[in-house]
């Protein structure tokens, strides 16, 4: 009976996640629909990041480190709740680590190879290759949190034999896909700063750093009415509402407006290489459409 409970149970979580994912798979449709150049620099870097070892070993490592951090604490087991509070705490730490592990090579990876000369001749805009490569990160981030996820529910429903609440988990899951979301954007920012993989690890953990631990503020701060500034414009307290199993609005909010703006900041530093090139770094800009659909469908695409 108690395996009849768990198997429901995560029936209902896998329905909730097919729902999710279909929604993620229109909007990747209608980019590739409306938005070629994007979705053919999305395609390479996500399918790029999945073609060697190291992108499976970040996935194993986050869905381990998240795991221990559900799991692991003394506290899990002294409240006795089938909850994620231990992971909502150690969460920020675990993404100051994963997130600049994707996001370093975005850019970074494109100077050391020298092909962001080639994305830079592309007959799209800036906005094309700066929303294709973060529409890629996300897949990745995505894909990552779904296993985490599946990992996570099945040992609380075996625990609990299936009486837990799959909507509060569903929530919480969502409030760190929005998190992964504001994080991965500002990584993103590292990355277009540097050609070198560490500096750009380093940079990432050092920019979303503000972020994760701006919670701690009223530890470190003498003034009060600062350190409220502070944790209010961290993720900490945005996130409080997906960790309670409620979607604000004012919450989403403030991750889709980190991203926007982070994003508006790597639209800016690529534009730099146009401004600082001059007619070199324009001329191919009137590259026809053909070129662009051989260089979605090369090897090197792939």
């Amino acid at each position: 009976m108690a395996l009849n409970y768990v198997s429901m149970a995560l029936l209902s979580v896998l329905v909730y996640d097919a729902v999710f994912l279909l929604l993620l798979l229109g909007i990747v449709l209608l980019l590739a629909g409306t938005k070629r150049a994007a979705f053919a620099v999305m395609k390479r870097n996500f399918i790029g990041y999945f073609s060697n070892p190291t992108g499976y070993v970040f996935l194993c490592i986050f869905v381990f480190l998240t795991s221990v951090a559900a799991f692991w604490p003394y506290e899990f087991f002294n409240a006795n709740l089938a909850t994620l509070d231990q992971l909502n705490y150690w969460f920020p730490m675990i993404m100051l680590v994963f997130i600049p592990a994707i996001t370093m090579s975005i850019w970074a990876e494109e100077k050391r190879q020298g092909t962001d000369e080639l994305l830079l001749t592309l007959p799209a805009s800036d906005f094309d290759i700066v929303i294709g490569k973060y529409m890629a990160a996300a897949s990745i981030f995505t894909a990552s949190l779904l296993f985490s996820q599946l990992s996570t529910f099945t040992t609380l429903a075996i625990l609990t034999e299936g009486s837990l609440d799959i909507g509060l988990i569903f929530t919480t899951y969502l409030g760190y896909w929005f998190v992964g979301l504001a994080m991965i954007a500002i990584g993103m920012i590292a990355s277009f700063l540097t050609g070198n993989l560490t500096v750009g690890f380093i940079l990432g953990a050092l920019f979303n750093a503000p972020l994760a631990f701006a919670s701690l503020a009223e530890a470190v701060s003498p003034s009060k009415q600062f350190a409220e500034w502070v944790q209010g414009s961290g993720i900490a307290r945005p996130f409080d509402d997906f960790g309670r199993g409620v979607i604000s609005s004012s919450s989403v909010f403030y991750f889709v407006l980190v991203a926007a703006v982070a994003l508006y900041v790597c639209m800016i530093l690529i534009g730099r290489r146009h401004w600082t090139g001059g007619k070199a770094a324009t001329k191919w800009r009137g590259t026809t459409l053909p070129v662009l659909w051989r260089w979605s469908c090369s090897p090197w695409v792939r």
